[in-house]
């Protein structure tokens, strides 16, 4: 089975994200540059996300969040009160104009009985690419 997920790191702002291998556009979410390197290749979205955060975190903690991240997936994660309809929460927290900010995400997650966290979920929206950072904790949707 080949991996699905491509993390990877943009040759202008040299962040790092992730978007599905099968992705037509490969534009960095931060700054929609077009070249980008791969870093990693990962089965999963959870993987491509641990991997981003990873490489986007200072060298002198890497390791620290490394280990911290390993111990998350090895305890098993609380149950949410059910599953996560991804682009309702996205819907109901962006404003008129598509931009979501964290303040909104959380509330909406909070909302929906969800334990995942407002930064965690826009991540993940960021790697599957439903979301492009406009700022400092604002998104806009795609």
């Amino acid at each position: 089975m080949e991996p699905t997920w491509l993390v990877l790191l943009c040759q202008s702002c040299e962040r790092a994200f992730g978007k599905p291998r099968s992705a037509k556009n490969l534009q960095c979410p931060h700054c929609n540059h077009s070249e980008a390197k791969i870093l990693s290749r990962h089965m999963n979205a959870s993987e491509a996300s641990d991997a981003v955060s990873v490489a986007n975190v200072p060298p002198e903690i890497r390791d620290q969040l490394s280990t911290w991240l390993n111990k998350q997936n090895q305890t098993p994660a609380m149950a949410s009160s059910g599953p996560v309809d991804g682009q309702y929460i996205l819907t109901t927290a962006a404003d008129e104009s598509g931009v979501v900010t964290l303040e909104s995400l959380q509330i909406v997650l909070r909302k929906v009985n969800s334990n995942i966290g407002a930064e965690v979920f826009a991540e993940h929206a960021c790697a599957e690419g439903e979301l492009l950072r406009d700022g400092p904790n604002r998104w806009k949707c795609t």
